[in-house]
């Protein structure tokens, strides 16, 4: 195999010898492909999911108050008072949830904690690209399901999906799937429970949308002990440049998988804005209902004009279109993102966004 020159030069009692360090690098790692993304400036950002509103002030206060204090590692306080406040806010007891720096961050943990190289992973496509990354980076066999085009939504074949979890080690599924937007789970207990009983190993679901969505499986957790259900307070907490996401999870699970980390592995800024958001849910949640009217109004309209466009649980939107609609809003200073031959994910803004993206694709209908 031929890697590029990265050498090591190592002394032998018979002189100088080289080694092309790459070698040493497990197939499977050198043959993955990284996560894809091209940075953009000055543009309106619909193509990462971001909250387009900006943290509230009391999150910025928060957050300039400890500023000070980061020559310092966090204080085991704020990170227990995170934690306590993740709790309450689902509901649930605090040794059921841990924090992690990002959803991403916890879903690469579990991929650690779950799996062995050689196992088999089950997950829908598309889904998540992060996903199938971490597959091919642990060496896992993916049994993947394909979801099926319907008029106005993406359909899953659920009866296969039971069929092909009784075979897999992992079962990892994104509900409302990303960037598909539909259900799978939707928050029902039978369909969870006859995958939960029937995988050989774990079910993980991220549920990075949950509050777009409406509806969890987290309250399944404790009757399902194999179930681990992924959050994120990027989107709907406006928080993604914090990078903050948990876990819940059995505590037994948790205790377990919580292992290799530390309580500071978030920074005290991230603690902080994390805190004072979750004591602070009045604002949250009027820009949840605020995204979701938007999501509707840019579904019906963008239906109005004749865009295939799909019904969505989350803060974005698919549309089907040959065009380079991508390439066309870029040059009206919008970002989206292409994630198929034709189809191309939206980010839903505020309500001025969502005119300018409006009167942007005007010209094409």
């Amino acid at each position: 195999m031929s890697c590029p020159c990265v050498r090591i030069k190592f002394r032998r009692d018979s002189g100088i010898a080289y080694l092309n360090a790459l070698e040493r690098l497990k197939k499977r790692v050198l043959d993955t492909k990284s996560y894809s993304y091209e940075e953009v400036h000055e543009v309106l950002r619909l193509h990462l999911n971001e909250c387009l509103y900006k943290p509230p002030p009391h999150v910025v206060e928060a957050v300039n108050r400890v500023i000070a204090e980061s020559n310092l590692y966090p204080h085991l306080d704020m990170f227990n008072r995170f934690r306590e406040l993740l709790a309450k806010y689902n509901r649930i007891d605090a040794s059921m949830v841990h924090p992690f720096p990002g959803a991403d961050s916890a879903l690469r943990t579990l991929f650690h904690a779950f799996t062995d190289p050689g196992d088999s992973i089950l997950f829908l496509r598309p889904t998540f690209s992060m996903i199938e990354i971490y597959s091919n980076y642990f060496g896992l066999r993916k049994l993947c399901l394909d979801l099926a085009e319907g008029n106005d939504t993406w359909i899953v074949d659920y009866d296969k999906l039971v069929e092909l979890s009784k075979r897999s080690d992992l079962v990892v599924i994104v509900d409302p799937n990303n960037p598909t937007g539909n259900p799978v789970f939707g928050g029902e207990k039978k369909l969870l429970e006859s995958i939960a009983l029937s995988t050989k190993g774990f079910v993980v679901v991220d549920e990075t949308y949950h509050e777009f969505s409406g509806y969890t499986v987290a309250n399944y957790v404790s009757e399902f002990p194999n179930v681990v259900v992924v959050r994120s307070l990027s989107k709907a907490f406006c928080l993604a440049g914090f990078r903050l996401g948990y876990i819940i999870a059995h505590p037994e699970v948790l205790k377990n998988v919580a292992k290799v980390l530390t309580t500071f592995d978030i920074p005290t800024p991230s603690l902080a804005a994390g805190i004072a958001a979750l004591d602070n849910l009045d604002y949250h949640m009027k820009i949840i209902e605020r995204i979701k009217l938007a999501r509707e109004k840019l579904y019906a309209v963008l239906k109005s004009m004749g865009f295939k466009v799909y019904k969505s649980h989350a803060n974005f939107l698919l549309v089907k279109d040959g065009r380079a609609l991508d390439k066309h809003l870029l040059n009206h200073g919008i970002a989206i993102k292409r994630v198929g031959k034709d189809l191309h994910r939206i980010s839903v803004g505020s309500e001025e966004a969502v005119e300018r993206l409006l009167q942007a694709l005007s010209d094409l209908t």
